[in-house]
């Protein structure tokens, strides 16, 4: 989506709507800003209660003489509870209902916050919008996407000063790279395969000059000895690949922040396999991997002056007369013998061969990892906020913040030591996994033992957070994107 500004409502461009917030009131809506429109009569309006000005509420009028054949009044509930997610959600109301009008350019008045900064209020506007200003179409017969599939292309700011207009054009860039990874989410799983997201590793290396793609095929990872990465892929068709991104923003410094995304472009559960019902979404499961892609993204458009390594352990989870069996032992790249409990634990196998050749490898500042890695976590925590698990508190507390701001909300889960009992192995240094209670707990203990102790770390279970099975006010059914958002917000405070 295109961001302009105008000084001032009689400075508009002609558009196809002309947008007016408006606040809710005891009876009546209220004028969230000063605007004179001759020719558009809303008092009547008003004095119906047809509309109150509640969150997201939006009531169109048609009007001649302007320019603009549409008036939208756009409520944005109480002044008193306004706030940045209050205007994300309002705003990405106003999008939904110009795309089911098929409304492609609009003007917008904005609101008049008193205790908002410009900065507040674009990001609040933009980001609620742009978020909303998507749709995966690519499978659909191009006469259905031309009915049914229209998508603004233009906005104009009215009062928004050219810092404002950067700051929508900033949040553009990063809604892009969400806009990546939920496409990479929702793809077929027999085209979003490892070769795939090996083939978009190298594309960023030639696109961005500040990103380095090194990626393993399978003879690599065989001289590498990730054997917990082989053994899952060994039933697939398609060989896994190990993904490295490095983002240099800062040259001079030694800071280096991992990123690691869990890459199961495809979970059958293996011999453990998944029922009916359970497996038709999990080409999702590679949604970590998308989060990493989407942050690099991110990372190098905007220039974030930060060091960023993305690293992503790629293969598909099949079944077939090669499949991994559970009971068996592997050893893994740290060289700690695995007993497996269960094949459809598998993210957790490719994630510690990760871990531990990232501890190695790639002098990490600190490791962030996000995965689709327990269904107890959607149990846990529903599709509201998302599982972390940290070895540091100031690290988590970080995540925690950068959540807070970006609504990619975060719940702290505790690491005792008490838990670990359940992954002891009578056969092997440790079993997969521990039994069901506490089972996204156990996983992240699990992958704490492939991380070096002075390195801090936290772990994002995105399996409630990254697909919806409906959408949700600015985030559409299927893939989110999840976790994008809050790594630029951290980055950005490093």
């Amino acid at each position: 989506m295109k961001f302009i500004s105008a000084a001032n409502i009689k400075s508009r461009p002609h558009a196809d709507l002309l947008v007016l917030p408006f606040w809710k009131g005891g009876k009546h809506a209220k004028a969230a800003s000063d605007f004179d429109h001759p020719h558009v009569s809303i008092k009547a309006l008003l004095a119906t209660e047809d509309f109150a000005g509640k969150e997201g509420e939006v009531v169109f009028l048609y009007v001649d003489k302007e320019k603009e054949p549409r008036v939208a009044l756009l409520g944005l509930g109480s002044l008193d509870k306004i706030s940045i997610e209050k205007l994300r959600r309002s705003y990405a109301s106003l999008v939904k209902a110009c795309r089911s009008r098929k409304i492609e350019n609009v003007n917008i008045v904005m609101p008049h916050l008193p205790d908002f900064t410009e900065e507040m209020s674009v990001r609040g506007i933009s980001e609620g919008m742009l978020l909303a200003n998507y749709v995966f179409d690519q499978m659909k017969h191009d006469a259905i996407k031309d009915q049914r599939n229209v998508l603004l292309s233009k906005a104009t700011l009215i009062g928004v000063s050219k810092q404002g207009l950067a700051i929508a054009k900033k949040y553009d860039d990063i809604a892009s790279a969400v806009y990546l990874a939920r496409d990479l989410i929702n793809g077929n799983a027999d085209d979003v395969t490892p070769q795939h997201l090996s083939k978009l590793a190298q594309e960023f290396a030639k696109k961005f000059p500040s990103i380095k793609t090194t990626v393993f095929n399978k003879q690599r990872i065989e001289k590498e000895k990730m054997r917990l990465l082989l053994a899952v892929s060994q039933g697939s068709q398609c060989d896994p690949a190990f993904i490295i991104m490095e983002y240099t923003g800062d040259p001079k410094s030694k800071d280096r922040t991992v990123i690691i995304g869990k890459g199961v472009t495809f979970d059958t559960g293996g011999l453990n396999l998944k029922p009916t019902g359970s497996m038709e979404k999990m080409r999702c499961d590679m949604s970590g991997a998308a989060t990493v892609f989407g942050t690099l993204k991110a990372a190098a458009t905007l220039g974030l002056k930060v060091n960023v390594i993305g690293v992503i352990p790629a293969t598909e989870n099949a079944i077939g007369p090669k499949s991994f069996k559970p009971g068996d032992t592997f050893k893994s790249y740290a060289g700690k013998t695995i007993e497996i409990g269960n094949t459809d634990a598998e993210g957790r196998l490719i994630l510690a061969d990760a871990l531990a050749y990232v501890c190695k490898h790639c002098k990490p500042t600190r490791i962030i990892d996000f995965a689709t890695l327990t269904g107890a976590m959607e149990i846990s925590l529903g599709a509201e906020t998302t599982g972390l698990m940290s070895n540091q508190d100031a690290l988590a507390d970080s995540l925690i913040r950068a959540g807070h701001e970006t609504y990619e909300r975060a719940w702290r889960f505790p690491l005792y030591e008490e838990y670990k009992d359940q992954l002891k192995s009578d056969i092997a240094d440790i079993k997969s996994t521990g039994g069901r209670g506490g089972s996204s707990i156990l996983a992240a203990l699990f992958l704490q033992e492939f991380v070096d102790d002075n390195i801090p770390w936290a772990h994002f279970d995105i399996a409630g957070t990254a697909y919806l099975g409906e959408a949700r006010y600015y985030l559409p059914k299927c893939g989110t994107g999840v976790g994008i958002r809050l790594m630029v917000e951290f980055l950005e405070n490093l």
